[in-house]
């Protein structure tokens, strides 16, 4: 699993490459969040795109339904029919089957894979929060699970990118990803995406500080320069 010799992976649109000094890097977790409608999954299905093109496997974990894999085909069209054989799918249906999945995470994982996506990584967790005494434990298990990945990350130099649904924050000034403390302890690198107007999407690099932030749109074919047509 993971491949050394590979610098970097890309997300396959410049301007958010040009924000993470050339795109993912092996042995990272790279957390995007944003609100609905922002490009989350887009950016994820053309991160695989672009890893299944330079002939790398990735693995996505889908945690909302079923897996929009028109969007996708879409993303990688006209190519599909060729990338599709590198990219695996597994969806959870509950926070119970994600947490047993990661447990068991490099045994699930395709053969020689540079590349595990987690689409969301908190919707499970989010609709299994209940009492007190019973999110305390959920919460040790999403930080479990965030330990597990990045520390198979390190070792194997795989990349991870995650995704998460947002919370208002307390000061009323924006948003923050759900579980905002777990995720970012254990992020090397966070971008949050927000809409600006019609298909125009604004991303920030928010960790490692400073901040930095670039245009970009949102598009059939993903996520594109604000020039590209």
């Amino acid at each position: 699993m993971g491949t050394v010799s590979i610098k970097k992976l890309t997300t396959g649109c410049d301007p958010l490459d040009n924000l993470l000094d050339g795109g993912p890097r092996p042995g990272e977790v790279l957390l995007v969040f944003g609100e609905r409608g922002t490009g989350k999954t887009a950016l994820i299905f053309q991160t695989m795109a672009s890893a299944a093109s330079r002939g790398l496997r990735s693995m996505m974990i889908y945690s909302e339904g079923h897996a929009p894999l028109q969007r996708l085909k879409e993303i990688a069209h006209p190519r599909w029919s060729t990338l599709s054989e590198l990219m695996w799918i597994v969806e959870v249906k509950d926070f119970k089957e994600q947490d047993l999945l990661v447990e068991n995470i490099e045994r699930q994982m395709p053969p020689k894979a540079d590349l595990l996506v987690i689409d969301s990584i908190t919707a499970c967790y989010r609709a299994a929060l209940g009492e007190h005494e019973e999110n305390i434990s959920i919460n040790k298990s999403l930080n479990r699970e965030l330990a597990l990945i990045k520390d198979m990350c390190r070792r194997t130099g795989l990349v991870a990118v995650m995704t998460s649904e947002v919370t208002a924050q307390l000061n009323g000034k924006g948003v923050q990803p759900v579980a905002s403390s777990i995720l970012t302890y254990w992020a090397d690198r966070v971008l949050r995406l927000e809409k600006v107007h019609g298909d125009l999407r604004k991303v920030v690099l928010v960790k490692p500080p400073p901040p930095r932030e670039a245009l970009i749109k949102l598009a059939a074919r993903g996520l594109i320069r604000t020039t590209e047509v």
